[in-house]
């Protein structure tokens, strides 16, 4: 497969991209322009002001972006409202939207799947580029009308830039930028250019980064998880103490990350050919990284220190050396995008999306491939706006997807298998005076079938609906509902998975017996649109019945169930239904202190909460985010930008069963930019950012990996971004 040759060192030593097609400012021909429409958010194929929204839904562009954008998708969106991250350390993070995560989650690029297994684990990188990206958009809350069964948690679609949207305003323009970052000795490079001429634009892109492990404020491992593993071993053999009190030093890393380097490889080339009726693009993407996974050898260490027991000593210290885990990334994908304008008086627009993604990870252990997952497969989506009819505007389409998945070694839990799913939905939306309705629905229908293996296939047909309002509540408010009916059938982890997964630690077990899981949803938004004070205010509700999560298991149960199970001595979970409800609430605010054409000065707030509760046994659902409470202080003025922030995140006080506490924590930062213009088309920007500069021991409770790894300590990134 075609591999990126490395530049050289010297050439992108601290360098990052951050490039933004330039808008038409109507010169030219303006009148005969056609654009690829893209959308304020990707929660309406017809609105395009997100205030006019039914959902809560979100945009992380321009300046913003640049300055959070970081190694994956999951940090990136990390102070979103609503928004938090897997974090599996920097070489994967997936989003995680009010508790959901996984296969409730659709990661998109440019409005069709990423291709990739990151909805399987959580070690599983997300294979896009965020520092490739315009804008992305966030829908929380249930998108599974438009965009299927694994939307029922939330969307993230990320508009990049490998595709141009609209004519070109220049033959030729880009961006170049480098950045260095002290916590884990980060160099990061790349370049994006366009342009065109006429009716032809296109669109290159590359992009290198290189990063080592990264420094941290104190141990990897959490007190907590300390304290259980000396409880776990308290009734050992008294001569075997003094032998684990050894061990425990030596895994006891200090100030360090161990194996949490990043590597990647990142490009595209796409083009754009726009005319009177419609426009067609295509576009070709290469993502490849290598990234270590930290905390991932834990288990086999634990492991070995067991079956070594009895060992000589060389033997243990021969067995606690050994190398860690680290994922080779390799993706192709293809997209093509097309529209038609007004092609009959019935249709504003017809919009075909399709890609195809061509994806493969290798997981190595020292020098030795573990386990190789594959997955390729194809979406097609079809949507088409159609005319206004009285005060009725909306829109139909369809979805077909079709993957193929493997993964072939030791930690194959889940069996080869073939999914395909097909979805038709239609919305619509009645205009008033004083707001809109909008309602609208889908039947998708959803096969999994097994690969080279006895068990049966499984087929479920899914049904989702809505009922949204938009009310005005006088000058620069909005209020917004939207109550929604939403199903979801199992994935094929879900229903088949057996065997020892270690990149979260546990044994899993599915039930290939689950049926369709479904909700009911509301959510109440209140709208600040102008004035000094804007921002919204939402609180959120679901209800679901047969809610399927990974129930813990103890030993008396695992043996009643299955008798004598190896299990690898890790935990064991099981796929199994149960009533579940989460609930909660999101503050986004900003008050505007000055706001002029030379000087401008805001402060921003955030606070969001998410609780989860399992009805069925009275528990509550394991890794949800507490309450967080952020800040952000901001002025601009000539050339300068600067900023202050922090964010204080609650401990974790309604855990889990089996889930080990998390303390609170504070980030806080600063950012200083200032800004050259060299001529009328070219811009220098010197920045610095500085990241956790309390060297706060920070632990999201969201993440599988928090008591193993903490987010990285102080850092400060130096880099200079040059438009042209």
């Amino acid at each position: 497969m075609f591999k990126f040759k490395r530049l050289s060192p010297a050439l992108f030593l601290g360098l990052s991209v951050g490039v933004r097609l330039f808008a038409q400012d109507g010169a030219g021909d303006v009148m005969n322009t056609v654009e690829l429409k893209p959308h304020v958010v990707t929660a309406s194929p017809f609105v395009t002001d997100v205030d006019e929204l039914v959902v809560p839904a979100s945009e992380l562009a321009g300046g913003e972006l640049d300055r959070r954008a970081v190694s994956n998708l999951g940090a990136t969106l990390d102070g979103e409202p609503g928004v938090h991250s897997t974090y599996f350390g920097p070489g994967a993070g997936r989003p995680v939207i009010r508790g959901f995560d996984g296969d409730r989650v659709r990661i998109l690029n440019q409005g069709t799947d990423s291709h990739d297994v990151s909805q399987t684990s959580p070690d599983h990188a997300v294979s896009i580029e965020p520092l490739f990206a315009d804008d992305i958009e966030v829908v929380r809350g249930p998108a599974s009308l438009l965009y299927g069964n694994a939307a029922i948690g939330g969307v993230v679609n990320v508009i990049s830039k490998e595709m141009p949207r609209e004519r070109a305003l220049r033959s030729f323009s880009g961006e170049f930028e480098a950045s260095y970052g002290s916590v884990a000795d980060e160099k990061v490079g790349g370049i994006a250019l366009q342009g065109g001429r006429g009716d032809f634009a296109w669109s290159f892109g590359y992009l290198e980064r290189s990063s080592g492990d990264i420094e941290i404020p104190g141990f990897a491992e959490s007190i907590y998880q300390m304290e259980a593993k000396e409880h776990e071993h308290e009734d050992e053999e008294e001569e075997h103490d003094e032998d684990h009190e050894e061990h425990e030093e030596e895994d006891a890393a200090l100030g360090v990350l161990e194996n949490s380097f990043v590597d990647t490889r990142s490009g595209y080339l796409g083009m754009t050919w726009f005319g009177d009726a419609g426009s067609l693009g295509f576009s070709y993407s290469k993502y490849e990284t290598d990234y270590g996974v930290p905390g991932h050898s834990h288990a086999h260490e634990h492991e070995e220190h067991d079956d070594e027991h009895h060992e000589e000593d060389e033997h243990d210290d021969e067995d606690h050396g050994e190398e860690g885990v680290a994922v080779d990334l390799d993706q192709t994908r293809f997209a093509l995008r097309g529209e038609l304008i007004s092609p009959i008086d019935l249709f504003e627009s017809v919009e075909l999306d399709f890609s195809y993604g061509d994806y493969r990870h290798a997981e190595i252990e020292g020098d030795v491939v573990g386990t190789v997952f594959d997955r390729d497969g194809y979406e097609l989506r079809l949507t088409a706006v159609h005319s206004p009819i009285r005060d009725f505007n909306g829109a139909f389409g369809l979805k077909v997807k079709d993957e193929s998945f493997s993964a072939v070694g030791e930690e194959a839990f889940i069996p080869s298998n073939d999914t395909s799913q097909y979805g038709l939905f239609a919305v619509e939306r009645l205009n008033r005076d004083w707001g809109a309705w909008e309602f609208g629905g889908r039947i998708e229908n959803v096969d999994v079938d097994p690969v080279g293996s006895s068990i049966s296939g499984k087929s479920f047909t899914t049904g989702n609906a809505s009922a949204g309002l938009v009310r005005k509540m006088g000058e620069g408010a909005v209020f917004a509902s939207n109550l929604t009916y939403a199903e979801r059938a199992p994935n094929a982890s879900e229903l088949f998975a057996f065997g020892p997964h270690i990149g979260t630690q546990s044994f899993e077990i599915g039930d290939s017996s689950l049926g369709v899981e479904s909700s009911v949803n509301l959510d109440l938004s209140y709208r600040l649109t102008a004035g000094r004070l804007t921002g919204e205010f939402t609180v959120f509700y679901s209800d679901f019945s047969d809610y399927i999560y990974m129930r813990f298991l103890d030993h008396e149960s695992v043996g009643e169930l299955y008798g004598e199970l190896d299990t690898d001595d890790l935990n064991v979970f099981k796929a199994t239904p149960a009533d579940a409800q989460f609930y909660g609430f999101e503050i986004d605010l900003r008050y505007h202190i000055i706001d002029g054409v030379d000087r401008a000065m805001h402060v921003d707030l955030l606070v969001d909460q998410t609780r989860a509760t399992n009805e069925r046994f009275d528990t509550n659902m394991p890794r949800i985010p507490t309450r967080r409470i952020g800040g952000r202080y901001e002025y601009t003025i000539g050339p300068w930008l600067m900023g202050f922030e922090g964010r204080y995140t609650e401990a974790a006080s309604h855990l889990a069963p089996n889930e080990l506490p998390t303390d609170s924590y504070f980030l806080w930062g600063a950012d200083l930019q200032y800004r050259i213009q060299t001529t009328d088309t070219m811009t220098i920007d010197l920045f610095a950012i500085g990241s956790n500069l309390g060297d706060d021991e920070a632990r999201p409770h969201t993440s599988y990996l928090k008591d193993l790894a903490p987010m990285p300590g102080r850092s400060v990134k130096l880099g200079v971004r040059t438009r042209f």
